[in-house]
């Protein structure tokens, strides 16, 4: 994640570029408190020198409140502007980074772990605000007090700033050195926090498996490690950090004992009085405040740039494409595969050279072994993936020249774990369809066998799910994914072994009701039931990513071995009385 530091900083710069306005006052606020403070000092030797000769001082105490109260309130201010600057640049960057993580293509949540992209969304987004609008406001307005305070030290004795500068130059390249090794370690640190919340975020996303396997200790010690390497890499950063403030103490202390050795002897020799001298102090005095907090923004906004280049990862990542071209109406073929080949890793192909047509109306099943490619044709369709040579069409259209709202609202896919989001059965129910009226949902209920199971909840509808469905049964989970989709009214409906987890009954009453829909539009269906199988009008076999056979039951039983295989093992006809079960039960689904 290393960068040229020229590019971070112009980065950075653009950045914050929506906020200038509202930062600029704050800055300028900022300055106009640093000249009050700067002000102060003169004001001191002023009074310092009335009380001294025993003249009146009330001017100089009047002078020296109106100073002290003007900056209490250019103060609060400053911080307010500061602090709204710096929640709508972590709002701002909220949204793009959720924009990114919703729209990126597929490959993106692959490759990266869950929890480092939430980890990207909500701690690194936060650390923005702290890091670099906070760093960057003190960076400017510390070394502009910095530079104000040497200036007017110089103005009152040139030669104790010479030997103050001496040693405070010493110290600050030191702190430098150290300051660039703080943001390679604040790099590392936020990558394993990263990890650290991936790991914890997999035990527990999977904590039925994690308590039915007995691997609470397992989990806990393997994500203690990842803790663990946090803690160590956020503990070099400390010890770094650490090693600063004795370096800045070390400048101030040899500061102070150079002003006070040099001026002992410029009061003795009478090159400076009590009064003058007196003002200096102050103003070293008010140069170590702003002269820490200089070194101690420099070092947040290392830390920042860490965060920045973690959250552009994520938000710079493109988005996934479509086209723009008009959908044409649904006539003749619904969906068309031409030659596709595609492969999730280069040079290893899922599907090969496959070449079907589908009816806009009709049942076709998709059968084949496990890891025959089968559910990588669905994700095809929905363009989750692209494919590598070849192309699909809808309607006679290449699917890459519609956009992707167009392509996904004509088809309607229900995946094989039929997931479900966080919320109430109806949020659920109308995640595709916004907008559906009651008499829709209604409908889409009945067809897909919930009305009984619904109408038995206390609170119907509006019961809640669960996370990830954890409320309701794996069935349940099914039809709703199903009734969702039904709901969409799609003009191809895509069922990833979308009954696997029902019934018999509800299996049959649910495959009348598909159906019913496949008289509307076209149904395609990954099936591993032979009652699905043998109700279809059409039957794909696939084998290795290719196409083996096209036909129906009684032609495919009669000529194709692998369907005859298959038919004996894994689509439930091993032994005559299975066999006869589900001819009969096809024969209620059609």
């Amino acid at each position: 994640m290393a960068a040229p530091v020229a590019g971070v900083y112009r980065r950075l710069f653009s950045l914050i570029r929506p906020y200038r306005a509202g930062l600029s006052v704050a800055v300028v606020l900022g300055l106009i408190s640093s000249g009050l403070a700067l002000a102060q000092p003169m004001v001191i030797g002023a009074l310092v020198g009335k009380i001294v000769a025993g003249a009146p001082a009330t001017v100089p105490a009047l002078a020296l409140g109106g100073l002290f109260l003007t900056d209490l309130v250019i103060g609060g201010v400053e911080v307010y502007l500061l602090g709204r600057a710096g929640a709508s640049l972590v709002l701002d960057s909220r949204r793009r980074v959720v924009r990114r993580l919703l729209r990126a293509p597929l490959g993106l949540h692959l490759r990266r772990q869950r929890g480092d992209l939430f980890t990207a969304a909500v701690a690194d987004t936060d650390l923005l605000k702290t890091s670099l609008m906070q760093g960057l406001l003190n960076l400017v307005v510390s070394a502009l007090m910095v530079v104000g305070s040497v200036v007017l030290m110089t103005v009152i004795d040139p030669v104790l700033t010479l030997s103050t500068l001496a040693v405070l130059l010493l110290s600050g390249m030191a702190t430098l050195i150290v300051a660039k090794r703080v943001r390679a370690a604040g790099v590392e640190t936020r990558e394993r926090v990263g990890d650290f919340a991936s790991s914890l975020q997999r035990a527990i996303g999977a904590i039925r498996t994690v308590k039915l396997s007995r691997a609470e200790e397992r989990e806990e010690a393997r994500i203690g490690e990842f803790a663990g390497a946090a803690f160590h890499t956020g503990m070099r950063g400390v010890r770094l950090e650490s090693a600063m403030a004795p370096i800045m103490n070390l400048g101030i202390q040899g500061s102070f004992a150079a002003v006070f050795t040099v001026g002992a002897f410029r009061l003795a020799g009478g090159s400076v009085d009590t009064a003058h001298f007196s003002s200096y102090l102050l103003y070293l005095l008010y140069l170590i405040a702003p002269l820490i907090s200089l070194f101690t923004a420099f070092a947040q906004i290392q830390l920042g740039f860490a965060a920045m280049l973690r959250v552009d990862a994520v938000a710079d990542v493109p988005e996934e494409t479509g086209g723009t071209s008009e959908p044409k109406p649904m006539t003749g073929t619904a969906l068309s595969f031409e030659d596709v080949t595609f492969g999730y890793q280069p040079g290893v192909p899922t599907v090969r050279g496959l070449t079907f047509d589908i009816p806009r109306r009709g049942f076709v099943a998709v059968v084949g072994p496990s890891g025959a490619g089968k559910s990588t044709i669905f994700t095809l369709v929905e363009r989750l993936w692209d494919v590598d040579s070849g192309r699909i069409l809808l309607a006679g259209q290449d699917i890459r020249d519609l956009s992707l709202r167009d392509l996904r609202g004509r088809v309607g896919y229900v995946e094989q774990d039929a997931p479900v989001v966080d919320g109430t059965i109806r949020e659920n129910l109308v995640f595709a369809k916004p907008d559906a009226t009651e008499e829709q949902l209604a409908d889409a209920v009945a067809k897909a066998n919930l009305r009984r199971w619904i109408d038995g909840l206390e609170h119907g509808l509006d019961t809640e799910v669960g996370e990830s469905g954890t409320a309701i049964s794996g069935g349940e989970r099914q039809r709703i994914a199903i009734a969702r989709m039904l709901l969409l009214r799609p003009e191809i409906l895509l069922l990833d072994e979308a009954t696997s987890q029902l019934d018999t009954e509800a299996e049959i009453a649910l495959g009348t009701s598909i159906a019913a829909v496949s008289a509307d539009c076209a149904v395609l269906a990954i099936a591993h039931r032979m009652a699905t199988v043998v109700a279809a009008d059409r039957i794909l076999v696939v084998d290795e990513g290719r196409l083996q056979a096209v036909g129906d039951h009684e032609s495919l039983v009669a000529t194709n071995e692998l369907y005859q295989r298959l038919v004996r093992t894994q689509l439930g006809g091993t032994e005559q009385g299975n066999w006869a079960v589900e001819t009969e039960l096809a024969g209620r689904i059609r």
